[in-house]
């Protein structure tokens, strides 16, 4: 797939939120991004793993990009 340019007003908008929520997610805000995931573009989905990186959700954009939603799922209950 090729490298989806984003807009700077959707990553300070993706930044803003991060700040928002003092760095993380909580269970249920990350089973809300999973969703909009699986049902997003290609553009919605670039903005959600660029948002997960931000605040260093790396493991979890690794699973979403390699399709293993059921076991990020599984890992939410841990939280």
């Amino acid at each position: 797939m090729a490298k989806i340019e984003l807009r700077e007003s959707d990553m300070q908008r993706a930044r803003n939120l991060n700040r928002k929520n003092g760095w993380g997610l909580t269970a249920d805000q990350m089973k809300r991004i999973i969703s909009a995931y699986e049902k997003g573009d290609n553009y919605k989905r670039a903005l959600i793993e660029y948002r997960l990186t931000d605040i260093n959700f790396h493991t979890e954009v690794e699973l979403l990009k390699a399709g293993k939603i059921n076991e990020l799922r599984e890992q939410l209950n841990e939280w």
